[in-house]
């Protein structure tokens, strides 16, 4: 609808005057919503007089007219013009949390594996057989036994545990099955990665020796061989930085060797060893 402004040169239409209201203060001056009519009734032909009594002209101040929004405004209304952007920073931003915060975990979880995998699942040490030798009893009476001397070289293969061989490991000498000497493992130490020579000395067993073994053992020259076997459980006792104790364990080891003479105390000629966890 158009707005009928009185002309400039005071000259009076003969139209009817529009309604107007005096400029509203303060907070009047946000117009308060009206109440539409209700739709019960029929507006299909509203009267010219309806229709003009619901007409307000709103007149506003001048000085609060901006051209542009203020800079609290503007942000405001960035924000809201912008809203997919930022929404799709968050989801990217979400997502990278989400595969850091997983590669982290992971790589948790493979130290912890690691750990354990080096605590709880050791080497067993390596035996071999360096030198056998025999020595005759001091006293002389008839049934004093002879005596036995074993040189191992053992090695721990663990590069982060040590190892403790404890004095309570049985170890029996053998020839073909027969028993020629018994004695008990030494308590010996011995660091991680590393090798080292350990004596084992056994008590000759009662009874008549066999005739190779008697033989072996009168021969000075080397050329009576014979071969031996010895079978030990040795409990150790594992240990980690600090000589903490970590676990214990036993190890069965089983050698089977032969000598050139074992009256001349030479060097082993052959031997297989094996060792493991019980």
């Amino acid at each position: 609808m158009e707005e009928r402004v009185p002309n400039e040169s005071g000259d009076k239409s003969d139209e009817p005057p529009l309604h107007t209201r005096s400029p509203p203060s303060g907070s009047d001056l946000i117009p308060k919503a009206r109440r539409f009519p209700s739709r019960k009734k029929s507006i299909k032909h509203p009267s010219p007089e309806a229709i003009e009594s619901e007409t307000y002209i709103i007149q506003i101040p001048k000085d609060q007219i901006f051209s542009t929004p203020s800079p609290e405004n503007a942000i405001i209304a960035e924000r809201h013009r912008l809203p997919q952007k930022k929404d799709q920073r968050s989801c990217c931003n979400r997502w990278l949390c989400i595969i850091v915060a997983l590669i982290l975990l992971a790589l948790i979880i493979g130290i912890i594996v690691w750990t354990f995998h080096i605590l709880f699942t050791p080497k067993v040490p390596l035996f071999t057989v360096v030198n056998v030798t025999v020595k005759k009893p001091l006293s002389t009476h008839k049934k004093a036994h002879l005596g036995y001397q074993i040189t191992f070289e053992t090695e721990n293969p663990n590069g982060r545990l040590s190892i403790s061989y404890v004095n309570k490991g049985d170890a029996t000498l053998l020839y073909k099955n027969h028993k020629i000497g018994t004695g008990k493992f030494p308590e010996v130490d011995q660091d991680a990665d590393s090798s080292r020579s350990i004596e084992l000395g056994l008590s000759g067993s009662s009874g008549p020796l066999p005739d190779d073994v008697e033989t072996s053992i009168q021969d000075k020259r080397g050329k009576k061989h014979v071969s031996l076997s010895i079978r030990m459980d040795v409990p150790v006792t594992m240990k980690g930085l600090g000589g903490i104790k970590l676990r214990r364990k036993e190890i069965n080891v089983v050698c089977t060797f032969k000598v050139s003479s074992l009256g001349a105390g030479k060097d082993v000629l052959s031997q297989k060893c094996q060792s493991k966890f019980k």
